[in-house]
């Protein structure tokens, strides 16, 4: 279901606001950006991250089309500006069209894991068209009819 643009209210604190982002993750839960419609002393709210079962949606706010994306969870990929590579692990998409995808480094650096960096969707570039553990169920964004 496409959260983007609906308003909703926090379960448990009570927050209201519009689903202005969501993420998801090769290893995690799902998690929303709930961000409040309203001013405090005259400035917007900070938005916050909660998991997606906090939520209770209500009626859609802002119409948002289906954002497609091109790299799958799972997929080796490599980032083309700075040629960081790892498996994409989260990805964030925002309502103003914007997905970030999270790339989780396969490699150690003096034993130790490197931390997993953020890029925009569009430098990333997958090593092959499956993601690993298996192919991709159902058609790519550029599948024909």
């Amino acid at each position: 279901m496409n959260m983007l643009g609906h308003k909703a209210t926090d379960r448990i604190t009570g927050l209201k606001g519009v689903v202005t982002a969501y993420a998801e993750f090769l290893h995690a839960p799902k998690r929303i950006e709930l961000s409040p419609v309203n001013l405090e002393k005259g400035e917007p709210i900070k938005p916050v991250w909660l998991d997606v079962p906090r939520l209770k949606l209500e009626a859609v706010k802002i119409k948002v089309p289906v954002i497609p994306t091109t790299v799958e969870l799972g997929q080796e990929v490599t980032d083309s500006l700075t040629g960081f590579k790892g498996i994409a692990t989260g990805r964030f998409v925002f309502i103003n069209g914007c997905i970030r995808i999270e790339v989780t480094p396969t490699t150690l650096k003096d034993g130790v894991p490197l931390e997993a960096q953020s890029f925009d969707e569009q430098r990333v570039t997958p090593k092959s068209k499956a993601p690993a553990g298996g192919p991709r169920s159902g058609p790519t964004p550029y599948s024909r009819p």
